[in-house]
Formats: structure tokens, sequence, C-alpha cells
């Protein structure tokens, strides 16, 4: 940490007039510094406040998109959508076969064209 200085500067002709009247009468008191200070650390607290707020609802949201998921299971075993049995699991590797398939070889085309086929796009 830096050595602290012994005052801060506050340019007050940057500062609305009701802004200055507060931290006037403060000064005048010789209770700007606590003042100020009191304001930092309900900042700091709030922030910090904030972010547990934040994590409790990621936590709510979690709990019900899981409970959502476990309805949404439920309705499809009970309409014949998944067995009791079957839970959602990535399938491994070993349990797919590779097959080989058949490239088409298509030199040959057959087939024919109607005249009345052609003369429905001819407007193109």
């Amino acid at each position: 940490m830096s050595e602290r200085q012994n005052a801060f500067t506050i340019k007050t002709n940057q500062l609305s007039d009701e802004v200055y009247d507060v931290l006037a009468k403060y000064a005048k008191s010789r209770k700007l510094g606590d003042y100020i200070s009191s304001l930092i650390v309900r900042e700091l607290h709030r922030t910090s406040t904030d972010q547990v707020e934040q994590e409790n609802r990621t936590e709510e949201l979690l709990e019900h998109i899981n409970f959502e998921l476990r309805e949404l299971k439920k309705l499809a075993q009970a309409n014949g959508f998944a067995n009791a049995s079957d839970d959602i699991k990535e399938k491994s590797s070993e349990n797919h076969a590779i097959k080989e398939g058949k490239i088409a070889d298509l030199e040959q085309v057959s087939g024919s064209l109607d005249d009345d086929d052609l003369e429905e796009f001819s407007d193109f």
C-alpha cells in the first residue's frame, strides 16, 4: 500500500449546490472525514451484499430449473416418452459401431421430361 496523503482535494466548482452545501455543513462541524468514510463503508458493504444477493438469486434459479426438469421428466415418463429406468447419459463411443456405406454411382441418369412438364416452367 502506498503512503497515505494528508489531504485530498475536491474541486467544489464541479459540484452541484446541493452537494456542496452538505459537504460544507460536515466540513464546518469537522465531521467531513467521518461522513465520507461512512459513505464509502456503506458502499463497500452494499456491493458485497449485492454480490451475495446475486449469488443467492442464481442458486434459486438453478433450483427452480432443476425442479422444472424433474417435473418434465415425470411428465414424459407418464406419457410414455421415456422409461422410468432411462437416465439422460452421454452414450460412450464404444456403443457406436462405424458402418461402411455405399457411394452412389450417378454416371447414368435415367428418366425423362414430358413436353407438358417443360411448359409449366417456361414462365421463368
